[in-house]
């Protein structure tokens, strides 16, 4: 019943969202030569912020008017990114550094995680408190971002559908190190159906008990929702893995927990 009025009330900010909302380009420059473009929205009067990084490699061609290049415009954080500014959200979606593009493991490095960490700066800046959302790949700058850099830090973590565990597919967040220096809360939401073989629902369980500094770790379990096609790729946005279909209940359940777990 709560999550049921949550995503009435989610619904109903959409409803009444103003019509000169619109998202602009933050531009940084985290490094001499380098730029770094970010995706901005915000409601009137923002309650907080969220930064949003997508799963895959991040890449998502942003150009100078806002416009999306790559396929990550369906990935799962990147298209529900408005119901968050409809919850009263500030919203940020970076792209990747200029000079990353080509980059092979640029989302293990320092430099990526000071990247993120300028961004979380610039949510600071318009809205406390601040989270960072992670789906799918985009688990690793979750914990990068406290793992490799201290300089500014959010005040929670949400990872949906996330590579959590090492796996025959390459690097995941745990893989990391420094999970210790995770010291805020956490929600791992997950989907019971998801058949993606490196973000198995099991292994947020096995990540929780890896998140010794955290001041507290929820696990939410949704169902619902269904593959858009019997081609769709297992580890795609438009599976199950992707929340396709209860994208309404998967932001509803985000919104909720950040409301009752991040505090400024």
């Amino acid at each position: 019943m709560i999550l049921r009025a949550v995503l009435l009330a989610l619904l109903g900010a959409a409803a009444a969202l103003p019509s000169w909302a619109a998202e602009s380009v933050l531009t940084l420059t985290p490094r001499p030569g380098a730029t770094l473009r970010v995706l901005v929205d915000r409601p009137a009067a923002p309650i907080g912020s969220v930064v949003l990084m997508a799963g895959g490699d991040g890449v998502l061609d942003l150009d100078a008017q806002g416009r999306i290049g790559s396929n990550m415009r369906q990935n799962f954080v990147v298209r529900t990114r408005a119901a968050y500014v409809a919850a009263g959200y500030a919203v940020f979606v970076p792209d990747i550094a200029s000079d990353q593009r080509g980059t092979r493991g640029y989302r293990f490095t320092a430099d990526y995680a000071n990247d993120v960490a300028a961004v979380v700066a610039e949510a600071r800046k318009l809205a406390l408190p601040v989270a960072i959302v992670g789906t799918s790949r985009g688990a690793i700058p979750v914990v990068a971002v406290f793992a490799k850099q201290s300089a500014v830090r959010p005040d929670a973590a949400v990872i949906s559908s996330g590579v959590l565990i090492a796996n025959e597919g390459g690097g995941s967040a745990s893989s990391l190190g420094g999970l210790d220096r995770i010291n805020v809360p956490v929600l791992l939401l997950r989907h019971r159906a998801d058949s993606c073989r490196v973000s198995a629902p099991g292994d947020a369980d096995r990540f929780k008990a890896l998140l010794t500094g955290a001041s507290r770790v929820d696990i939410v379990t949704l169902d619902g929702g269904g593959p858009s096609s019997a081609q769709a790729d297992a580890c795609g946005a438009s599976h199950y893995h992707g929340f396709y279909g209860i994208d309404d209940q998967a932001v509803a359940a985000t919104v909720q927990w950040l409301r009752a777990n991040m505090r400024r």
